[in-house]
């Protein structure tokens, strides 16, 4: 197999799996085999990924680069989903004016 292009190789990805909703991962051995390089650099990596993003997927891998996982970008923006720290919360300190007195009482 000849060598691929970054940009050669995001649209053969995006051919093959593009109707897999969870996304793919591959291995180190089966991209190099798929890619048709002897070695993995991190730009061919970095560029497969830019070429990728332009059409709703990304592509990154793990570690010890070992495993590289082809996945859709999320459109969802993280705020719409929930939010949790939005919510006014109660405060568990209070002001020395609004807080109960409490009464002083002699030990006798």
């Amino acid at each position: 197999m000849s060598m691929k292009s970054a940009k050669e190789f995001a649209i053969w990805m995006i051919d093959r799996f593009s109707d897999h909703p969870q996304g793919v991962y591959l291995e180190r051995e089966d991209l190099k085999v798929l890619s048709g390089r002897q070695t993995l650099r991190q730009d061919f990596i970095a560029d497969v990924h830019f070429e990728l993003t332009r059409h709703g997927m990304g592509f990154v891998t793990d570690t010890l680069k070992e495993k590289y996982f082809l996945f859709f970008l999320p459109e969802q923006y993280w705020k719409k989903v929930a939010d949790r720290y939005s919510q006014p919360i109660a405060p568990n300190v209070h002001d020395l004016d609004s807080a109960p007195r409490l009464r002083r009482t002699e030990v006798g």
